[in-house]
């Protein structure tokens, strides 16, 4: 019974630490996800935090005036994440795509917030280079996160 027990609880331990903390999966996408987007501009706008992210949907310039489109969505609130390949300006691009209930901001010169809707999908473009496993490990990466937030995502395979 000694060893029964002494097995259940090496399973455990070993089990247990092999998983990814929401703060280091934060830390990763952070690291990941911006300088691999298509537009470095988009990049910088993109802030991976402890319950939500942002990331600039839109960036509209007409002098003297900047406007900016921000997608707010909560960790908990993805109902998806998928990806797909698309050809932008003549080169194939990954884009991941992330569905749910969200909000959009826009955001003025003063960086104050002038208009807020919903809006029900935001997505990564990333540039050519970047190979398909690294978009498998960042989708991996966003539902891993997802769901230690309390998503309930869609399960792809249901038929």
């Amino acid at each position: 019974m000694k060893k029964l027990l002494l097995l259940f609880a090496l399973i455990l331990v070993f089990g247990s630490t092999k998983a990814q903390t929401a703060e280091q999966t934060i830390e990763w996408l952070q690291a990941k996800v911006p300088p691999l987007q298509r537009d470095s501009d988009f990049g910088a706008a993109i802030k991976f935090k402890d319950q939500s992210c942002e990331a600039a949907s839109s960036i509209t310039t007409s002098f003297p005036k900047m406007v900016v489109e921000v997608h707010v969505f909560k960790y908990s609130n993805i109902k998806s994440i998928s990806y797909l390949q698309k050809e932008l300006e003549g080169k194939l691009s990954y884009k991941i795509i992330i569905t749910g209930n969200f909000q959009a901001n826009k955001i003025g010169f003063n960086n104050e917030v002038t208009e807020t809707k919903n809006v029900e999908t935001t997505e990564f473009v990333f540039n050519a280079s970047v190979e398909k496993e690294e978009i498998v490990r960042i989708v991996k990466a966003l539902k891993h996160l997802a769901t230690l937030k309390g998503a309930k995502l869609i399960n792809d395979n249901l038929f």
